[in-house]
């Protein structure tokens, strides 16, 4: 809201409210002008939610092309294939740097309203037409109307759909339907006619029933070397751009919070059996365990639960990313079963008994190493009187605390099984050292 006179300016946004002080009426239009000229996206940038899925915005990076490309703003060809030119992470729309500041913000949609005017209302509901851009095809391009062969290395010709990746000629463009279907994997997207409202939190909200079982990604950028980056653009380009999020801007909770609007959806994780842990703990925390089943893609170093599970050990081309879509909306469930392990150190003082078992103990085990590894016959004469001597100690430690353990009959049955256990075990010590080993054995068990 804006409240205009030659006085201070209040401007109101969803997050905050700033107070604006002008000289003159003029200059407090020009303030008008240049905030009107501001994108949209930009108010929300304090916001505590990522809003980039919903701008419109191009999403920028620097590349280079191995054919003859084109730029979408002024046309001109982007010069020599090493030039590092611009494209969008999502559209694929080419720019020269110069011409991306004037391109205009006319990225895959996302949303209801940013589809404008091309929303097709019938009494059968409401429909998004197809969203398409020129030029730039693949070298193997057919025209999905008169199958011949589209697009051109000498300029911008022809067009492409976003969503339902059809390929036509400008002369065969008018024949195609004015409904996109949205193409082969249209089970797994939300089209963006059904996400069209903000709840009183201040998170999108989905309100349509048009996807039965629509698919949320979550990819951990970072997994697989860094290699995560490659699937969140590769994602996005095959998907909805706002059911696709980075694990590492915001975690899993914005597009959990997204989804708990639907009764049933599908997550695909992909990560690491970290990145899977902490979905499945904010699942837990949101309490949607019940209405979401959970996929993994495995990109990280430990992918056991990918393993476990038959997603593979690991995935590192992204080319495979429609068959494991074709593969998803394929695949059957299993039961997981997830509990929490509480570990705490308790500070516990040995009584006299306990110190003089660990005690025999460490004497018994250092006398018989003696006894099977020396080949003195001293040494292990020594160390057999001695186990004698020890044993008899603690067959005599083990006489006394049977008298005070009388009262509990079982405790005192245990203890008479030890004793016995020595008693039969000192007859053998003046036997040859392959029958001492042999009696080890039989008596650690």
């Amino acid at each position: 809201k804006m409240y205009v006179s030659s006085r201070p300016m209040c401007l109101i946004t969803p997050f905050r409210k700033l107070m604006l002080c002008a000289e003159s009426r003029k200059e407090m239009e020009d303030w008008i002008g240049a905030l009107k000229s501001v994108q949209k996206w930009e108010t929300y940038e304090a916001s505590q939610f990522n809003m980039e899925h919903f701008s419109g915005m191009h999403n920028w990076y620097a590349c280079s092309h191995a054919r003859p490309t084109f730029c979408n703003v002024c046309r001109e060809a982007l010069p020599g294939v090493t030039s590092h030119g611009l494209s969008c992470e999502v559209c694929k729309f080419k720019a020269h740097k110069r011409c991306a500041v004037r391109s205009t913000n006319n990225c895959k949609w996302t949303t209801l309203a940013s589809i404008g005017n091309d929303i097709i209302e019938d009494e059968e509901g409401v429909f998004m037409s197809h969203q398409w851009l020129e030029g730039n095809l693949p070298v193997s391009a057919k025209c999905v109307v008169c199958d011949k062969n589209c697009g051109s290395v000498r300029r911008l010709q022809d067009w492409r759909c976003l969503w339902c990746k059809a390929i036509v000629h400008n002369s065969c463009k008018e024949q195609m339907g004015k409904v996109c279907p949205l193409g082969q994997y249209r089970v797994s997207i939300i089209p963006p006619t059904a996400l069209n409202s903000i709840d009183s939190d201040g998170f999108w909200k989905a309100t349509s029933a048009s996807c039965s079982s629509p698919l949320l990604v979550l990819v951990n950028s970072k997994s697989g070397d860094n290699q995560g980056v490659k699937f969140l653009r590769k994602f996005k380009q095959l998907l909805n751009p706002a059911q696709v999020f980075d694990l590492m801007n915001g975690g899993p909770e914005l597009g959990l919070r997204l989804f708990q609007k639907f009764v049933t959806f599908r997550i695909l994780v992909c990560g690491g059996d970290g990145s899977v842990g902490w979905v499945l703990s904010e699942l837990d925390k949101l309490n949607l365990h019940k209405q979401c089943q959970l996929g993994v893609l495995p990109l990280g170093t430990g992918n056991d639960l990918a393993r476990v599970l038959g997603w593979g050990g690991l995935c590192d081309d992204d080319a495979q990313l429609l068959q494991i879509l074709e593969k998803l909306e394929r695949a059957t469930t299993k039961m997981l079963d997830r509990w929490s392990v509480m570990t705490y150190e308790v500070l516990k003082f040995l009584s006299l008994s306990q110190v003089h078992i660990t005690h025999y103990a460490d004497s018994v085990a250092s006398h018989l190493a003696k006894i099977l590894d020396s080949d003195k016959h001293s040494d292990v004469i020594s160390s057999a009187k001695f186990l004698c001597g020890t044993v008899n100690d603690f067959v005599a430690e083990v006489g006394k605390a049977y008298e005070r353990a009388t009262e509990n009959k079982e405790e005192a049955d245990a203890m008479a099984k030890k004793v016995n256990g020595f008693v039969y075990f000192t007859t053998f010590l003046k036997l040859n050292r392959r029958t001492h080993f042999q009696l080890i054995i039989k008596f650690i068990p």
